[in-house]
């Protein structure tokens, strides 16, 4: 297996976790790590409720030492809101931070969210600026 870098995070190898919602909790996770998974993603996490301080969101990124490296899938349809929450959990303990533009199930396309993003380059522009600035300045 030949070993990559995502940005500045080293991963050792191809065998990847991709997000799954109801499916990639800690425990999941922790037992592909065993079997040999390289990366891990957590579910998808939602802007709002990182905002709305919901207690379900919260679980959903809780990344255990020997996971590591671990990503984190945000997903939302405001750049401005996904900016600000992704600065907001910077200090949390993942290594990627994903920004969710291709789940195409449709209570999330139908909000604006997920594969619905790739619809308008104008958002993708706006978002990229964004976060950029926001990691940048911490």
């Amino acid at each position: 297996m030949r070993s990559f870098k995502i940005g500045n995070v080293l991963i050792p190898g191809n065998l990847i976790l991709g997000p799954m919602a109801g499916v990639t909790d800690l425990p999941f996770r922790l037992l592909c790590k065993e079997q040999g998974a390289d990366l891990v993603y957590t579910e998808m996490i939602s802007a709002k409720g990182i905002y709305y301080n919901n207690k379900n969101t919260e679980k959903l990124w809780e990344i255990a030492d020997e996971e590591h490296p671990a990503a984190l899938q945000l997903f939302g349809s405001d750049p401005d809101l996904m900016a600000e929450m992704a600065r907001k959990i910077d200090h949390r303990n993942f290594d990627i931070l994903d920004i969710n533009m291709g789940c195409p199930v449709p209570k999330v396309v139908n909000n604006g969210e997920g594969s619905a993003l790739m619809k308008t380059r104008s958002w993708q522009l706006r978002s990229f600026a964004k976060y950029h600035r926001q990691v940048q300045s911490l």
